[in-house]
């Protein structure tokens, strides 16, 4: 009987163990997504999102918001149309990890192109000059942006920006997530 009780406290145990690890999960992929941000790393911004379902997710709220838009302008069929032709190379050049870089340094969920003073990964010197080495500069202190996270469900929880918008994660595995999609701010 012993024997039976140590046996069920060790699997009730392991399984508060793999709960709780798996509940904490998030903030591990925010922490992660954050920290290759701060790093410039491309690889491990690109580590933590599915460029695909992002790339769907920016598009169908790109092509809606100009649907939307068609019942005020009387020449919105031609702006729709205009609009689904370049869509997608608009969107490829956006959804990208200096452009996720961008949103989370931010704080801003957007889907504007990213500049190069915006000092994300994809940043490179201009090819016409040698790279010049430069002693570090000490910067001034940043606003760093605060993020409100939230489950919706089991496969999903979201990271609410200061504008307003939203990160969409979709579960990956029992402990992994990706950035799968944005909600863009209501304004």
């Amino acid at each position: 009987m012993n024997r039976t009780r140590l046996l069920t406290a060790g699997a009730v145990g392991t399984l508060l163990v793999v709960a709780a690890t798996s509940f904490a999960s998030p903030w591990w992929t925010l922490n992660r997504l954050r920290a290759a941000v701060e790093r410039h790393d491309a690889e491990g911004v690109s580590a933590e999102v599915d460029f695909p379902a992002l790339r769907d997710s920016v598009k169908s709220q790109l092509l809606g918001s100009i649907a939307r838009g068609a019942d005020t302008n009387a020449f919105a069929a031609i702006g729709q149309a205009f609009a689904r032709a370049v869509a997608d190379p608009l969107v490829d050049a956006i959804v990208s990890p200096a452009g996720v870089a961008a949103m989370v340094e931010h704080g801003k969920v957007s889907i504007a192109k990213p500049t190069r003073d915006a000092g994300t990964p994809d940043t490179e010197p201009p090819r016409d000059k040698p790279p010049q080495h430069k002693p570090p500069q000490h910067k001034p202190p940043q606003h760093k942006p605060h993020y409100a996270l939230h489950y919706r469900g089991w496969r999903h929880f979201a990271v609410t920006a200061e504008d307003g918008g939203s990160f969409v994660f979709r579960r990956a595995g029992l402990w992994s997530w990706k950035l799968a999609g944005i909600e863009l701010p209501r304004n």
